[in-house]
């Protein structure tokens, strides 16, 4: 909002400005220029926006390396000898800038909130697309080491940084570019699959029904149970199939007698 409400002002004060020229009175006359707009006493901004308004304390800490979003940056001067390379950044946006990182710095507000920041000094390449940035159609970033943004905007917020290694080519005849390739780094502790899909899993998940039947009514049989188990005696289910019964034997015998008698 305060940035809009500035270049307004400074369009209609001067017309015909061009955006090079507005941004150079932006980056000077800015902070001076906020000030004034906003009274100490007006409580309609919070307490920490008053606060920051009345600029950090002159002392600051540096630190050599700092650890955030499980990414461990490291400044040029202290991390240029190891095998890894741990100061590239970039900060994404409608242009993504690529940079060095050459100082960390924790700055400290007065006040009763007391807020600290951690901020990124870097030196920005050009971000230009062209001659000094290309992109691959397998999505790999090439910077122009020898090209450098001009425009002295050198601090970020650690939250806003995300880690590159740069990797030289090798150069088979002097071409005069020294092109870096951007290979982004992944979080330690972090693996990322593209389109990984969940093993085993079901794309519809339909209804469980519940049976009617309770459980008093199911018969339980023991596999393990090789030993013939006979029924008791006061329940049917075992002569309910039997084919004969005792009747058929004293029928069956008695009509043999009488066909015997009758030969006689």
């Amino acid at each position: 909002m305060f940035c809009s409400l500035f270049e307004t002002q400074v369009r209609e004060a001067i017309e015909g400005i061009a955006d090079d020229d507005l941004n150079k009175r932006k980056d000077q006359h800015f902070v001076p220029w906020l000030k004034t707009q906003v009274d100490y006493d007006d409580m309609y901004y919070p307490t920490w926006f008053h606060e920051l308004l009345q600029g950090p304390v002159s002392k600051i800490t540096t630190a050599p390396m700092y650890f955030t979003r499980v990414y461990a940056f490291h400044a040029y001067e202290y991390g240029k000898h190891s095998t890894t390379v741990n100061y590239g950044v970039r900060v994404k946006g409608e242009a993504d800038f690529y940079g060095i990182l050459q100082e960390i710095i924790e700055v400290e507000f007065v006040g009763l909130v007391k807020m600290k920041f951690v901020i990124f000094k870097c030196d920005w390449f050009d971000p230009k697309e062209g001659p000094c940035i290309r992109y691959s159609k397998f999505g790999v970033v090439d910077v122009n080491a020898g090209r450098r943004y001009n425009k002295f905007e050198p601090f970020i917020l650690a939250s806003q940084a995300d880690q590159v290694s740069f990797i030289p080519y090798p150069q088979v005849t002097n071409t005069g570019i020294t092109w870096l390739s951007a290979i982004t780094v992944v979080p330690r502790g972090r693996i990322y699959v593209r389109d990984e899909q969940p093993g085993m899993q079901q794309d519809i998940c339909h209804e469980i029904l519940t049976p009617d039947q309770t459980t008093d009514d199911i018969l339980l049989i023991d596999p393990e149970n090789r030993v013939f188990e006979d029924f008791p005696e006061d329940t049917d289910e075992g002569t309910e199939n039997d084919e004969f019964d005792e009747s058929d034997d004293v029928e069956d015998g008695s009509e043999d007698s009488d066909e015997a008698s009758e030969e006689e």
